[in-house]
């Protein structure tokens, strides 16, 4: 019998390996590369998506040979693919702007080293150039000087953050620049409460920020009682402060990768009000770019219109005249002309594309005012996608062989179906209501955060679209032996996270709504709350989807009624759900209406999908019902599915982890 290996034979044999994976990668980025060259002739865009998917596919099929489940496989591939897409545009504008090139780029930014306008300037620059020199400043306005003057080639400038939004001082200060914008990123960004010595929350009195952290973690900021905050130029300034101070009672916010370069550690993680937040940059120069044709690229635009009714309305629909997208409108007031206002629009296209050279020249004959800020490649590299038909099976999964309509309309007028086309809900990556019929999967109660995670891998490797976890019922946890609704939270944000599967919960309370909504992608309203209007108008002022449920005893008409109360309130995101009504059939404690899925489908235009779990007694009952619900034109179906389901607490019948792969399996034969 072979000796086992020593640990320390085992790490070095690790290291060898890891050291071959980084040469491997060396030599994939110098293909890449060697891609974009054999594309310059012939002018071919540099994505291929379809080569892509059929590629990942393949992977995910090898992968699954190997023992690595297709999600470990399609993180991989899509952090690969996207550097390979960053590195390809890099060098194609390197070639379209030979002009450019230097040894050694100046570059002005915000605040000194750790700053997150110096985090992106880094990160975007690597690809480009080795050398920087540095140039931070304390204002923004010093930094359009910086370039404007040439003492900086390049600036880092953040435009706008998925929590605190726009950045006003920058959209001002663009007002009055020659500068042209020349390129983009977007940075994760992840705020942490530092200190300079061992601390803890508890003993902090003082903390320093710049304001754009302290703004994006207001709600973090107001829960604390007896902290004096202490603003800073630049969150690079207030962990200068902080590591000069050692003091254990003053802390710092901003992120941990900043903080270390002044020898700072977190203490608290994860204090913005918005879990998921992201801050996105511009790049100035003193001279526009061309943008190589094989690029994605936008195009920003500052204009004004006349004071009088639809101008605005008039010079937008140019935009959709000439087939661009319009990715992004923000106004600010022209300083000097009370009550007038500059939009800020970027559009996809290329400045030089036919298309929106002819949407220019109709903008100038409407507008008053009307400048292009610049044209640049687009940073967003979409992952590819498996569609759930075309996703190779696991290895161990087991293949097998109009008078309503009017009397609606009359009664809702928001859901009425007259004539309006089928409402699509997006959710992240994926479309509720569209052609392809999607599958919510996940425990009927969290137990624990091993339990969840072990759902959301079997999830995502069947190809399920969406999470979902209950939080813990009072009455089952009575002795406190579960996760409570906080922690519960956590896991399923965490897992979402883990597994790139967007999550939904149910909300019982108008209490819970503002919170759960800031951490879930969709809410639930279950059957015995389908008509609680307090509730029901609570969900509907927030902005995620809503997956409303059919009561026990609620007929369609009822149902729709409910809806109704959600989208008056604004949210036009709404989500039926069949999940059985109360019958005089004793087999099963709801039957299955199956037949109101058509029914549905002639009385509104939203998305209609079936929960069965409740309508069947045993559990071999369920796949049929399944596959009936797909044919008669659901566009989904929630699963509760379980590791061990004889142990599970949720109240309906639950798969084990190979009938879910079963079921799911079928479906792509379906």
């Amino acid at each position: 019998m072979d000796k086992p290996l020593s640990l320390d034979d085992i790490r070095k044999e690790i290291t060898e390996l890891d050291t071959t994976v980084l040469k491997l990668l060396s030599r994939r980025r110098e293909l890449s590369l060697d891609v974009a060259r054999s594309k310059i002739e012939a002018t071919r865009p540099v994505r291929d998506q379809t080569r892509e998917e059929a590629l990942l596919v393949t992977l995910i099929k090898q992968g699954r040979e190997l023992d690595l489940d297709a999600h470990y496989v399609t993180q991989i591939y899509h952090t690969i693919i996207e550097d390979s897409v960053l590195t390809q545009q890099a060098m194609l504008q390197q070639l379209a702007n030979p002009e450019n090139r230097k040894p050694v780029y100046r570059v002005a930014f915000l605040g000194d080293k750790g700053s997150y306008s110096y985090l992106a300037m880094r990160k975007y620059f690597s690809r480009t150039c080795d050398d920087l020199v540095e140039r931070g400043c304390t204002s923004f306005s010093q930094i359009i000087n910086e370039v404007e003057s040439g003492t900086a080639d390049y600036a880092m400038l953040p435009i706008e953050n998925t929590s605190s939004g726009g950045i006003t001082q920058v959209y001002d200060v663009l007002q009055h620049t020659t500068c042209s914008i020349v390129g983009e990123m977007t940075l994760p960004v992840e705020h942490c409460l530092l200190t300079a010595v061992p601390s803890s929350e508890s003993q902090i009195n003082t903390i320093y920020a710049h304001f754009q952290p302290a703004q994006q973690c207001s709600e973090y900021l107001d829960s604390l009682t007896g902290i004096k905050i202490e603003s800073c130029d630049a969150s690079s300034a207030a962990f200068l402060k902080v590591s000069e101070l050692k003091d254990p009672h003053v802390a710092a916010i901003g992120s941990a990768d900043g903080g270390e370069l002044y020898g700072l550690t977190p203490i608290k993680t994860g204090l913005a009000n918005q879990k998921e937040n992201f801050s996105r940059f511009i790049v100035i120069a003193r001279k526009p770019v061309q943008v190589a044709e094989q690029i994605p690229a936008k195009t920003t635009l500052i204009m004004s219109v006349e004071q009088k009714p639809g101008s605005l309305v008039e010079a937008l629909l140019v935009m959709r005249e000439h087939g661009l997208n319009m990715c992004k409108l923000e106004s600010r007031p022209i300083q000097g002309n009370p009550w007038e206002e500059l939009f800020y629009i970027d559009v996809e296209g290329n400045l030089q594309s036919s298309h929106m050279q002819s949407a220019l020249e109709a903008l100038t004959r409407i507008t008053r005012y009307l400048k292009v800020l610049g044209c640049y490649p687009s940073e967003e590299v979409s992952p590819t996608h498996v569609p759930l038909d075309k996703l190779p099976l696991p290895n161990n999964t087991a293949t097998s062989a109009s008078k309503t309509e009017s009397a609606a309309a009359s009664a809702h007028s928001l859901v009425a179906r007259n004539g309006h086309p089928d409402t699509e809900i997006r959710v992240r990556h994926t479309v509720i209501g569209s052609d392809q019929f999607i599958t919510i999967a996940g425990p009927g109660i969290i137990e624990s955060q091993e339990q969840l995670n072990a759902c959301a891998q079997q999830a995502k490797e069947c190809g399920a679209a969406i999470l979902r976890g209950a939080l813990y019922p009072p009455q089952i946890n009575q002795d406190g032996n579960l996760p409570n609704e906080q922690q519960s939270l956590q896991y399923l944000r965490e897992a979402g996270l883990r597994f790139d599967l967007p999550f939904i919960t149910e909300v019982h309370h108008p209490e819970q709504v503002t919170e759960t909504a800031r951490q879930a992608d969709l809410l639930q309203i279950g059957a015995r709350n389908m008509q609680n209007i307090e509730l029901l108008q609570e969900v509907g002022r927030t902005h995620r989807p809503i997956i409303l449920k059919r009561g026990l005893m609620a007929s369609l008409d009822e149902l729709l009624q409910a809806a109704e109360v959600i989208m008056a309130q604004g949210n036009r995101q709404v989500i039926l759900c069949e999940r059985g009504i109360r019958t005089f059939e004793g087999a099963s404690r709801q039957t299955l209406d199956l037949g109101a899925i058509p029914a549905l489908k002639s009385m509104t235009h939203l998305p209609v999908i079936v929960d069965p779990t409740h309508a069947i007694s045993h559990i071999n009952q369920l796949a049929p019902l399944v596959y009936a619900a797909k044919a008669a034109g659901a566009n989904g179906i929630i699963l509760d599915i379980h590791p061990q389901p004889a142990a599970a607490l949720s109240d309906g019948e639950t798969l084990d982890f190979d009938g879910f792969a079963e079921i799911m399996s079928e479906l792509r034969q379906r």
